[in-house]
């Protein structure tokens, strides 16, 4: 399955942390006791052949019904162990994630959980390869999500434009479209797909970008002192500490007609084992409780 995923030997190994020899010799070894030939190898790559792509699917689903086995064994012992690695996009963090970790631990204390704040790219990249159980992301209508991947919505959502209390920029709400293009604008790095979505809100294809940078406490410091105008997702940003205290004013776009959606992600050929189920079920009870 790691062959077929990577196209390659060596990636393979890699991820599973064994030598290339090694899982070529096992490849070699299984294509002889089954009496068929798995693999087409070339100097680009190895691809399935017919015969390998229908056995996949049957070894996919037997590793499947392994961990199932774990799973339920581990939930009759009323206790889930294990690992959990969750990619996320920063805004899902700040809105949801350390609500739901603090509950997830009290009630799966030994499962080992690890978070990593990234972009949407990279996220996809991440599951894709097998770096993350789970990806949070976002998506707006049209986007081609890879076929590998099962998406699932969460909630709805849409950028405001965040100006800071002392900005010279004039205050409306909602804020015209061309009074924001105009002004000198942060955004996130190119993972982050931000510039992509602004350059559709704003309905232009030059933004004034004074600055690009990660999602950092420096950004919204910077736009908090008046340098700039940044923005976020509305569900992310009311119950920020800079909102809260009025140095940051968070504004809506006038005629703005982007629509994003904010949910998780999977490899399709993956097992959602019983952890990550588990988390799925508390970060929905937090969205809704905070939407209620």
């Amino acid at each position: 399955m790691e062959v077929a995923r990577h196209q390659s030997f060596s990636l393979a190994a890699e991820h599973l942390h064994i030598s290339q020899p090694s899982i070529s010799q096992a490849i070699s070894a299984l294509e002889k006791e089954l009496n068929v030939k798995l693999f087409e190898r070339s100097r680009s790559g190895v691809q399935l052949t017919k015969t390998g792509q229908a056995l996949l699917k049957k070894a996919q689903s037997t590793l499947n019904l392994i961990q199932d086995i774990y799973d339920e064994a581990r939930a009759e012992a009323h206790s889930l162990t294990g690992s959990l690695q969750i990619a996320a996009i920063p805004s899902m963090c700040n809105a949801y994630l350390s609500d739901v970790l603090s509950i997830y631990k009290k009630k799966h204390p030994h499962v080992r959980l690890e978070v990593n704040e990234d972009g949407t790219k990279q996220i996809m990249q991440d599951v894709i390869a097998g770096r993350a159980d789970l990806g949070f992301i976002s998506s707006q209508p049209g986007d081609l999500i890879d076929n590998r991947i099962e998406f699932q919505r969460m909630l709805s959502g849409t950028y405001m434009a965040c100006i800071g209390k002392h900005s010279p920029v004039p205050l409306y709400n909602p804020m015209p479209a061309e009074v924001i293009a105009g002004e000198p604008i942060i955004t996130f790095k190119p993972n982050y797909r931000q510039e992509e979505y602004l350059k559709k809100l704003l309905k232009t294809d030059r933004l004034n970008v004074l600055l690009t940078i990660g999602y950092t406490e420096a950004a919204k410091k910077m736009i908090a002192e008046g340098v700039a105008i940044g923005f976020y997702p509305d569900f992310s940003i009311k119950k920020d500490p800079y909102v809260q205290s009025g140095d940051i004013i968070p504004l809506d776009i006038q005629n703005n007609d982007l629509m994003l959606s904010f949910g998780w992600i999977r490899l399709k050929a993956g097992h959602l084992s019983k952890a990550a189920s588990e988390f799925i079920k508390v970060l929905k009870n937090v969205i809704d409780g905070q939407s209620g």
